[in-house]
């Protein structure tokens, strides 16, 4: 890490120096593939805004919005991002009510597993589109819903995988990683 230029120190952020912090891993993450490592999983905790919303939300922002543009960019200008598909989210998305003490300085929001934002890059995904749409409440799917099953669909065909022929037999019973549901999210492919 410490042979990477100025340049691209700049564009991770100081932190990319520091091992262990998202920075280092989102550069780490490029050199992995730059090398041909097929699958990199980079975690980043502490999502889980219960309560202290106001003041976590910014320190994580400052974690990951830097450090996860400059790999996209990062990947982009070295030729790799069409070949890498990118995904950036969590396994739920947030209410958009207050959850627990509500004051200017504390508060929180629960789980809300009804909607969730995800983005993607490269791998043959549109750029620059939103896909999906909540109410104004930002509670309920009305245009657009994706499921889960859907969304794994689409990835394994951006992987060159045919979902429904990824099948396994466990007690008996026929199995794929997409259940018996998933349909291909034909409006984010390139």
């Amino acid at each position: 890490m410490s042979k990477e230029p100025e340049s691209i120190v700049k564009m991770y952020g100081p932190e990319c120096l520091v091992p262990g912090t998202y920075a280092a891993n989102c550069l780490l993450a490029r050199k992995l593939s730059e090398q041909g490592v097929r699958f990199i999983q980079l975690y980043h905790q502490g999502w889980d805004s219960h309560g202290g919303l106001p003041n976590e939300i910014k320190g994580q922002c400052m974690d990951v919005d830097q450090a996860s543009a400059a790999l996209v960019t990062d990947l982009k200008q070295r030729g790799l991002l069409d070949e890498t598909l990118v995904i950036w989210g969590g396994e739920f998305g947030r209410t958009n009510y207050c959850q627990g003490t509500l004051t200017k300085d504390n508060y929180g929001r629960d789980h809300h597993p009804r909607a969730f934002t995800v983005w993607m890059a490269g791998g043959g995904i549109k750029p620059g589109i939103v896909y999906g749409e909540t109410d104004e409440f930002g509670y309920n799917i009305v245009k657009d819903p994706v499921h889960v099953h859907d969304f794994h669909a689409t990835i394994l065909n951006q992987l060159g995988l045919d979902h429904e022929k990824l099948i396994f037999k466990n007690q008996g019973r026929r199995y794929r990683l997409t259940d018996v549901a998933g349909k291909l999210v034909n409006g984010i492919i390139a």
